[in-house]
């Protein structure tokens, strides 16, 4: 029987020893960590830390399904998912930015006017990207209301006007940030995601020991975090580590879903960090 293996990440400071582990295996591997000090893998992660970074991972999910379903109507519905929540995303969006209300409903006209309420220019609806906006939004209002009721080929859009609407949505939101003197948000770099990916096969976890540090001694500082119910050591640290740096770099790092990370001396907790945290696989 062939085996599968995943990789589950470890985030540590340089000068680390890994131990990686095949979970179902007998035998414990070494290898040292990459140059940098650092071991990665591939299993990507997102923490949801917003209304429209959520939105946006739909949207970035539905298209994954739409590029890789083979059944016809599942990719119309994947697609018709991805426009509508692309869209969803930049109008909540805007509605945060510039504190207005009920964008939806005739949006030309209402974010005119919420711009004028902050005192910004109107943007030119005529060319660019606010042009490739309105057609977006008429798709989204094509699949939402009359159209699709009169026409059943609207029900089976390309996977074209997916990547379409959630490129065009990005390029919306950055020039909208710009527009109104913001900074744009970090989500909307976000450009991947898996579709539904296969839990089956073995894991891989990955234990980082920074120079100095004995997993056996009673006051190594150990962090952690929790997947899936269950608790795993990313770190052993030496005694009298900082340990809220570690927990940072982990936060920043992680590739698993975890839905909390925790310090440790020994056997004592020192924090713990509950995750808002979403599998993009």
């Amino acid at each position: 029987m062939r085996r599968q293996a995943r990789a589950v990440p470890s985030a540590s400071d340089g000068g680390c020893a890994g131990r990686f582990f095949l979970a179902g295996a007998r035998e414990e591997h070494r290898r040292r960590a990459s140059p940098g000090g650092e071991y990665r893998s591939t299993m990507p992660i997102k923490l949801i830390d917003s209304t429209q970074y959520h939105l946006w991972a739909d949207a970035l999910h539905a298209r994954q399904l739409a590029r890789t379903t083979k059944d016809e109507w599942d990719r119309g519905a994947y697609v018709r998912w991805a426009v509508n929540t692309a869209w969803t995303a930049f109008e909540n969006y805007a509605t945060d930015l510039l504190s207005a209300q009920g964008l939806g409903m005739r949006f030309k006209k209402r974010f005119d006017d919420a711009l004028a309420a902050n005192r910004l220019p109107k943007v030119n609806w005529g060319s660019g990207v606010w042009q490739r906006a309105l057609a977006v939004y008429q798709l989204r209002k094509d699949f939402t209301h009359v159209a699709a009721i009169t026409n059943s080929a609207v029900l089976r859009p390309p996977i074209a006007d997916a990547e379409k609407a959630i490129e065009t949505m990005r390029e919306a939101v950055k020039a909208l940030a710009a527009h109104a003197g913001a900074a744009s948000p970090p989500w909307v770099e976000d450009d991947g995601a898996a579709g539904f990916g296969s839990r089956t096969g073995d894991y891989a976890i990955g234990v980082l020991t920074m120079a100095g540090a004995d997993p056996e001694h009673p006051e190594t500082v150990r962090i952690t975090y929790v997947w899936e119910g269950k608790e795993y050591v990313d770190l052993y640290a030496p005694p009298g580590t900082a340990w809220e740096p570690l927990l940072d770099r982990l936060q920043g790092a992680l590739n698993v879903p975890a839905t909390a990370i925790r310090a440790y001396r020994g056997q004592t907790l020192l924090s713990e960090r509950l995750l808002n945290a979403r599998r993009s696989e």
